[in-house]
């Protein structure tokens, strides 16, 4: 399983989706992480990282709030979203994820720059 989170940098979580400078992307083998890429964000425009994170065959993405549009275009696509992270440490978000402690909520954002 690939899970993503957005970063301001490699160890710390994005309070907002669209204001990550980078992507941290794990791979996943039953409750251990195996693998651990990070990558820049691309050019922020609309749509742009969840489609990015599509093509990156992402099955999972882990935020602390992002807006309703980009859920629909990730769940189009059968990733599944879980706003709400409260971990700043994207390492220990993961885990805890992979431990069964996260659930999805309605941390959502309406839009602009009020979010967060």
């Amino acid at each position: 399983m690939k899970i993503a989170l957005p970063l301001l940098s490699k160890d710390l979580v994005s309070d907002h989706f669209g204001h990550s400078k980078m992507f941290l992307i794990a791979e996943t083998e039953g409750d251990k992480i195996v693998n651990v890429n990070y990558y820049d964000a691309p050019k922020h425009e609309f749509g742009s990282f969840p489609v990015w994170l599509i093509s990156m065959n992402v099955n999972v993405l882990l935020c602390k709030g992002l807006g309703h549009k980009a859920v629909e275009i990730l769940n189009s696509k059968n990733v599944e979203v879980f706003p709400g992270v409260t971990e700043n440490n994207p390492i220990d978000a993961i885990n805890t994820y992979l431990a069964g402690k996260v659930e999805k909520s309605d941390a959502f954002c309406s839009g602009g720059d009020s979010c967060h």
